[in-house]
């Protein structure tokens, strides 16, 4: 289970660095309004899926409820991965303000 834990939390920390790049290729109008919609809905897709597995994780192990920490896992790239997740969230506002 931690294996698969952390491999969840390296894919979703692929899928920031990745919307975060088209963040900011769009912020310097290196790509268009489509390529940064693209790179927010995979976010949006791979999120989906974690929840997804989460919810079948729960009914295979008649859990009440089961987390995913998707930080924990990932304690080795703990400062990466929460620079990545704030740098996401200034670039994702400042597009949302010169779209």
């Amino acid at each position: 289970m931690k294996t698969i834990k952390q491999v969840i939390s390296l894919i979703l920390l692929a899928a920031f660095i990745m919307a975060t790049t088209f963040n900011i290729l769009f912020l310097f109008k290196k790509i268009d309004h489509l390529l940064l919609y693209l790179g927010f809905a995979i976010l949006v897709f791979v999120v989906f899926l974690i929840s997804v597995f989460g919810i079948i994780l729960k009914n295979i192990r008649k859990d009440e409820y089961v987390t995913v920490n998707i930080i924990t896992p990932a304690k080795e790239l703990g400062i990466l991965y929460a620079s990545i997740l704030v740098i996401w969230g200034v670039t994702y506002f400042l597009t949302m303000l010169f779209k």
